[in-house]
């Protein structure tokens, strides 16, 4: 097998298409990856586990795969890459344990839930020269691409903000994400969203937190409405929740006028997105290119894979947006005790 030199450690290259396990029989699995992957020319769907075999058993029939345990997939030669969409309490458990087994690793939305568990998990993928990938995958949708064209070019001006939202009823009754100690909330299940746009935006880093209001039920974080500012003078505000109507949108602010993405974060693959731009006293509409960001992500992931090389660049992104979230999460939890 052909292998890239990165300072001291020579890693594998792997040839297309990759061999993918799934970890877990995830709703978001098997409604959306699932599909997806019988799709890709790059990857191929080689098992699924379960901790309750019938599951796996049912799956596995559905799909045409082979139906295992999680740490008889972990073993397997034939598994390249494993897709981990495991309630957020497990991620690092199981990242940790497939990067251990030299497997590269694409794993549901937050990585970890502090930044030093996504410490843990990366270390251990650059300790085993392999991939670790969080699965931000709106963000390879070329609409956002598009977007960032336009600011450079000067469409609105010098770019003062961005305002994001992202909020819905919520999940259903029994759902993991309800339950804190799983690792539920609306602050674990969506900040990402926010965040990755302000970083691929946004030019200054976070700065200052003006403001964090936020709404608990017990122990669960419901809601957070935020303000900060950058290092540039940018003003970033977000708004999260899992107790209002839906709303999916960012909008950046310039000099000169404003762009405003509906559907943003969560894209279906056959919808051509509403940009509205507003410059130079007018309005304008346009529709953009409807693409599977779902798709476009394990592409991305298995070309990335394939190249083999140095991740510590993609591993680093992770580290920062952990970083980010945690900031606001712990001046959420100091303002949540002053009030008690």
């Amino acid at each position: 097998m052909p292998v890239v030199e990165t300072g001291s450690t020579a890693v594998p290259t792997v040839p297309l298409p990759l061999g993918v396990g799934i970890l877990g029989c995830a709703d978001i699995a098997l409604r959306r990856f699932l599909p997806v992957l019988a799709r890709s020319e790059k990857a191929r769907l080689v098992a699924i586990a379960s901790r309750d075999a019938d599951r796996a058993l049912e799956v596995a029939g559905r799909f045409g795969c082979h139906a295992t345990g999680y740490r008889e997939l972990l073993r397997s030669d034939r598994v390249d890459l494993v897709y981990i969409p495991l309630a957020n309490h497990l991620h690092e458990e199981w990242v940790i344990e497939a990067l251990n087994h030299g497997k590269h690793v694409l794993c549901e939305k937050p990585l970890g839930l502090s930044p030093d568990s996504v410490n843990r998990m990366l270390d251990a993928a650059d300790r085993n020269g392999v991939l670790l990938y969080e699965n931000l995958m709106y963000l390879r949708h070329p609409q956002h691409a598009m977007i960032k064209a336009m600011l450079e070019a000067g469409r609105i001006g010098a770019v003062t903000g961005l305002s994001c939202e992202f909020t819905f009823p919520g999940p259903a009754p029994g759902n993991f994400r309800l339950d804190p100690r799983q690792g539920g909330g609306a602050f674990h299940d969506l900040n990402r969203y926010p965040l990755s746009a302000a970083g691929y935006f946004l030019k200054g880093a976070l700065s200052e937190i003006v403001s964090c209001e936020t709404a608990w039920q017990g122990e669960l974080l419901s809601s957070m409405d935020a303000q900060a500012r950058t290092t540039d003078g940018e003003r970033f505000t977000f708004s999260i929740a899992f107790d209002r109507p839906y709303r999916c949108c960012y909008e950046i602010f310039g000099a000169t006028g404003s762009l405003r993405l509906e559907r943003a974060f969560t894209s279906p693959a056959d919808l051509e997105c509403r940009l509205d731009i507003r410059a130079d006293g007018g309005c304008e509409t346009i529709l953009m290119p409807a693409r599977d960001h779902f798709l476009l992500t394990l592409d991305h992931v298995a070309g990335l894979i394939k190249r083999g090389g140095d991740f510590s660049g993609e591993h680093q992104r992770w580290r920062e947006l952990a970083v980010s979230a945690d900031r606001f999460l712990r001046h959420a939890t100091l303002q949540r005790g002053h009030h008690e």
